[in-house]
């Protein structure tokens, strides 16, 4: 009797937990209340970031060296090229202009006198324009958000360039490999940000030699 009376309260607790336990329905969320788009976007997956196959690219960048040489230098380009694909890129690169500033170590090299009571001079050619041949080849992409509403795509991508450097009493050649992104704000603009190793010809103190340097890119891409 005493198992009889133990087994009827276990059913009732049991029943009683199963009823406390249903699901409040009320509280399911409405399914028209669309995710935000972010999160929404996040969740697909794209093959790639923008189509660009058989499109003309201009592309501007501003260029900072990072060297060991007597000058800062700064160049803007200005490179026309065509989308051999949605991965490969072909540019002419030509810069119209560079600007040099003196480094500190010049300045200080200055205020010394030689053995023979002249100045001292760390002299360096300066660069006045390039030209040559970019390839870029983007086969990474991604997406970043901007807030909760803009979703940015992007290509990671790696490149190979070479130059025909011109400078004030001489030119040489520069050569660079370089990794770096593009955001594409619309489907006709791009930022891009790119770093390069440098390996470019410099005469300082009349001497000619290759010189190897970290080269900053930032500048604006125009699908066309």
């Amino acid at each position: 009797m005493r198992r009889c009376h133990l087994l009827m309260v276990t059913i009732f607790f049991v029943h009683f937990v199963s009823k406390a336990a249903t699901l409040d329905t009320s509280l399911a969320p409405d399914p028209s209340d669309d995710p935000s788009p972010v999160l929404r976007d996040m969740g697909v997956v794209q093959n790639k970031a923008m189509k660009k196959r058989n499109r003309f690219l201009v592309s501007t960048p501003i260029t900072l060296d990072f060297s060991d040489g007597p000058y800062t230098n700064y160049s803007v380009g200005i490179n026309p090229g065509y989308a051999v694909s949605d991965y490969f890129e072909v540019y002419l690169a030509f810069a119209p202009f560079y600007l040099a500033n003196k480094r500190s170590i010049v300045k200080e090299v200055e205020k010394l006198t030689l053995a023979n009571y002249e100045q001292a001079r760390l002299t360096a050619a300066i660069p006045k324009y390039h030209y040559g041949l970019e390839v870029i080849w983007s086969p990474l992409y991604g997406k970043d958000s901007l807030g909760l509403t803009r979703i940015v795509r992007s290509d990671t991508f790696l490149k190979l360039g070479i130059h025909r450097i011109q400078m004030d009493i001489a030119d040489g050649f520069g050569f660079r490999a370089g990794v770096g992104k593009t955001y594409f704000m619309s489907k006709f603009v791009g930022l891009r940000f790119c770093f390069n190793y440098g390996l470019n010809q410099s005469v300082v103190n009349g001497e000619k030699s290759f010189k190897s340097m970290m080269l900053v890119e930032s500048g604006v891409n125009f699908y066309l």
